[in-house]
């Protein structure tokens, strides 16, 4: 699972970033936030916080200036239904203070005024918010944000972990997924003995 990068620009654009690490060539998405920071570092080796995506259709690398931007996101695309590239969207207009206070008093004209954010997607995004209000409070709250993994990050990791041990991408997915559901284990550890145990 790739947590971090750090290189130099090859090329920068509004919602990615190709960065130059040791000769690999690495296309990773942002947010406007990020583009704005990286604006005046093309030059100069930058630090990014990664998320690594992993599911049955695709990887993607998505970047972030800070661990706490970084976090958000997680905690956004965690949502129901609300998808990275979402996700993004917002971290490109809103803070996390500014996205809850809009939740906590219904403004969903401070929501649409981003990009293709509109009607129904708003309302799903303050939805989906305030059925979470104790974590985006706890988010706040807290200086050190350091969550535990989600079920979606062991899930990643304990493909990365087969992936390591020889299983080709696909196999590993479908594996991890029949042994979380089968057995309800969300242990990255014990899934990867599982799957060890059945192959």
């Amino acid at each position: 699972m790739i947590a971090g990068l750090k290189g130099k620009i090859e090329r920068l654009d509004v919602s990615f970033v190709e960065l130059d690490v040791n000769g690999v060539i690495y296309e990773i998405f942002i947010s406007f936030k990020t583009y704005e920071g990286l604006k005046s570092s093309k030059d100069k080796q930058v630090n990014l916080c990664v998320y690594h995506l992993i599911n049955d259709r695709t990887q993607k690398l998505f970047g972030f200036l800070n661990i706490r931007d970084r976090e958000l996101f997680k905690l956004i695309r965690g949502l129901h239904g609300i998808g990275e590239m979402t996700a993004l969207k917002i971290l490109s207009f809103m803070s996390a203070d500014e996205l809850y206070k809009a939740v906590v008093n219904g403004d969903n004209s401070q929501l649409e005024k981003i990009p293709k954010v509109k009607g129904k997607t708003s309302e799903k995004i303050i939805f989906e918010v305030k059925q979470n209000l104790k974590k985006f409070e706890a988010f706040l709250n807290d200086t050190n944000v350091n969550y535990l993994p989600t079920k979606e990050d062991k899930k990643d990791l304990s493909v990365l972990a087969l992936i390591q041990l020889g299983f080709d991408e696909k196999t590993a997915i479908k594996e991890v997924s029949k042994v979380m559901t089968a057995k309800n284990i969300d242990d990255t550890a014990e899934i990867v003995r599982e799957v060890l145990k059945l192959t």
